[in-house]
């Protein structure tokens, strides 16, 4: 028997950002994410976000990074990837449910996930994980809420 991959995120710090900053998507799929290096920049500017690498056992695969908005106390996740050549196996999907459920552990009754409203892709993975759409925008990005119960 195969044993199954285990997934966690962890804080990226100075042992491990230049993994994440080598991580990459697929060239089409650049007009939908910020590079990690940008993520990491606006991570060291704006101290409440909490930037993680997303690893497949001990390798990362991905980035997510979230944070509670200081002004409505609202939680969001304002980046998230897999690297391209890690795509398709169900490290992302997992992910958001780690995430998600350590947000509803803290006593987090929804988050809100930020995206361009043409990731086709991004959008179905969220719509199968609960995430609704809403009619809110900040810039070019449209939000989905997911709704937790606690």
């Amino acid at each position: 028997m195969k044993n199954e991959v285990v997934i966690s995120l962890r804080e990226i710090n100075e042992s491990n950002w230049r993994e994440c900053i080598a991580l990459s998507v697929r060239e089409d799929q650049k007009k939908f994410v910020g590079t990690n290096e940008n993520g990491l920049a606006l991570a060291y500017a704006h101290k409440e976000m909490r930037p993680r690498g997303i690893y497949a056992d001990e390798e990362m695969v991905g980035f997510i990074m979230y944070a509670m908005d200081p002004d409505d106390g609202l939680y969001y996740i304002n980046r998230f990837m897999i690297d391209a050549s890690c795509q398709g196996r169900g490290f992302g999907r997992r992910a958001l449910r780690i995430l998600t459920e350590q947000l509803m552990a803290e006593g987090v009754t929804s988050v809100d996930i930020l995206h361009k409203p043409d990731n086709e892709q991004a959008v179905r993975l969220y719509m199968s994980l609960g995430f609704k759409l809403t009619d809110e925008r900040v810039g070019d990005d449209v939000i989905s809420r997911l709704e937790m119960r606690v």
